[in-house]
């Protein structure tokens, strides 16, 4: 099935909102959308969102949830151990920068290793502690890209000095992720995207 994914730059840290779309039925998952909902839902357009993936609850991924999740009546996925931040700005950071960013759609819980079908996709969750308790990436089908959100950036790794953030927990996920096979696209929370996991003839 062909997967394609388009990144929309949103908020003040121009963090990555990505549209993952299944093109052979034009269905979309939203994933990260930190601000500018009326942005994404234009560039949406006449395509159908089913679901909005998180894949961790600080203030700068989660900003528009409320707004897409209401205009197009689809749940929003989040790790359980970061389930807390969506109502709590002390949690999502959102109060140290300033402001209150808070969440009011119920998010349906995800687990380690478990298989999302979504837009007649295939997605699944791959628990990535570190930069907060509750990170996660999305591995998307045929190999088509791994949304890695801010465990892994382009030359880097996220900052894992907020409350819930472990560096040796980070150290783990990072490790998971650069060895998977085989090598794909990586899609970070901010910035260029990236490469994970491990050519097939790597040792």
């Amino acid at each position: 099935m062909p997967v394609m994914v388009e990144t929309l730059r949103v908020g003040e840290f121009q963090m990555n909102c990505y549209l993952v779309e299944n093109t052979d039925n034009r269905q979309v998952v939203i994933v990260d959308p930190g601000a500018d909902a009326l942005r994404i839902i234009a560039d949406i357009a006449d395509r159908k969102p089913v679901a909005v993936l998180l894949t961790h609850g600080h203030y700068d991924h989660i900003g528009a949830v409320d707004a897409l999740c209401t205009q197009y009546a689809i749940p929003v996925y989040l790790h359980e151990a970061d389930a807390p931040k969506l109502t709590d700005p002390e949690k999502n950071v959102s109060a140290e920068f300033g402001c209150d960013v808070r969440v009011t759609t119920q998010p349906t819980l995800v687990t380690d290793n478990q298989t999302l079908t979504l837009a007649g996709m295939a997605i699944r969750v791959l628990h990535t502690p570190g930069h907060s308790k509750g990170s996660v990436c999305y591995l998307l089908p045929c190999n088509a890209g791994l949304l890695c959100g801010d465990t892994l950036f382009n030359g880097g790794y996220g900052r894992y000095d907020f409350a819930d953030g472990d560096f040796a927990e980070l150290k783990n996920s990072l490790r998971r992720i650069l060895y998977m096979r085989p090598r794909m696209v990586a899609y970070p929370g901010h910035g260029a995207t990236n490469f994970a996991g491990r050519d097939n003839e790597d040792v």
